[in-house]
């Protein structure tokens, strides 16, 4: 059974959850399992490091997360979403915003829901700001 608009739908909860900063409904979100490894910080394995990590960075992230896909893939329980990214500051902020790729591994849960298991994420030279306009 296919379910790609569920995994989708997932990453849109994500983002959502990450741009309005709220931490409950971001981690809600993750398996237990999960592992984040950042272009820009150590490896975590489990929901515990991932959540300090956000509550560290919360606090001073100020502007919005796009993400534009590029792949997805799904074969029964595990689901890959790969694609670019933009950190687009805040209006008031001067400076340009970060880009990247990211490719995020869900597993489905016991009740069929997404959970994310597994997130790459990585500075790319051929992805920039203006690809989001």
């Amino acid at each position: 059974m296919t379910d790609l608009p569920g995994v989708r739908e997932c990453l849109g909860a994500w983002l959502a959850a990450f741009n309005a900063k709220d931490i409950e409904s971001l981690m809600s979100l993750y398996d237990p399992e999960s592992s984040y490894a950042g272009a820009r910080t150590p490896l975590m394995s489990g929901i515990d490091e991932i959540r300090a990590c956000y509550e560290r960075a919360f606090p001073q992230v100020t502007g919005t997360l796009m993400f534009k896909e590029e792949a997805v893939f799904e074969q029964e329980s595990m689901a890959l979403i790969y694609g670019s990214f933009y950190f687009k500051p805040d209006a008031d902020v001067d400076e340009p915003g970060t880009t990247g790729r990211v490719a995020i591994v869900y597993r489905r849960a016991g009740d069929g829901s997404w959970k994310l298991l597994f997130d790459m994420d990585n500075s790319a030279p051929d992805v920039a700001p203006k690809d989001f306009l």
